[in-house]
């Protein structure tokens, strides 16, 4: 038999990812058996297991590949010229212009997580990765004046983390938002965020009542 090389592999273990996304999207990831993803990808058994050998492996795989792909996104809005600008793309890039499916999967793989330790590490892990990366970034625009001395890269970098899981929560649901007119929105409260210095935290003595609250 001719030997595959090393792209053609590549493009193989792709193939499956793809199909893997699929199912688990469509059918959640217990109810989705590996005979469903070789029926998506249209390959046997014997050459969906040559390359995972578990739906957990598959998690893996997928898991990787978007840690890969964020990774790469979040070292162009590093090089970007204009920082708000390279994180408007990155967002349009891995939230709004994320296809349905993938969308359903985040969702769907959150979920398992909180019942699988296995899934739970991989995405753990690939959230740190990612997380440190954008530290990494915004504590080089702070360095270079391109965002306040006082902007925090740690607690900056866990909010634009928040904003993006909520903005994936919110596409997953049906109803009529539009995440498409909120982001600009979105944008400029970071952007006056990143501006400022950063505030001091008030103790919950010093914390204003709420209205209405006893005197």
């Amino acid at each position: 038999m001719p030997k595959i090389s090393e792209t053609q592999q590549a493009q193989r273990r792709a193939h499956i990812l793809d199909a893997a996304e699929v199912c688990f999207a469509r059918a959640g990831f217990h109810r989705t058996t590996m005979q469903d993803i070789c029926r998506e990808a249209k390959v046997s058994a014997g050459a969906l297991y040559l390359y995972f050998a578990s739906k957990e492996a598959l998690i893996d795989g997928i898991v990787a590949r978007d840690r890969e792909e964020m990774g790469e996104e979040l070292a162009r809005m590093e090089t970007a010229p204009d920082l708000m600008a390279g994180m408007e793309q990155s967002l349009r890039t891995c939230v709004l212009e994320r296809p349905a499916h993938k969308v359903a999967l985040y969702i769907e793989m959150l979920a398992e997580a909180g019942r699988n330790p296995h899934i739970a590490a991989a995405m753990n892990a690939c959230e740190a990765q990612i997380r440190g990366s954008l530290e990494v970034t915004l504590a080089t625009a702070r360095a270079q004046g391109r965002i306040a001395a006082g902007a925090d890269p740690k607690v900056a970098a866990h909010i634009l983390m928040m904003l993006g899981d909520g903005l994936f929560l919110r596409r997953a649901r049906p109803g009529d938002f539009d995440v498409r007119a909120v982001v600009p929105h979105m944008l400029e409260m970071i952007r006056t965020y990143l501006d400022a210095a950063r505030p001091q935290p008030l103790s919950v003595v010093e914390m204003p009542l709420q209205a209405g609250a006893a005197e």
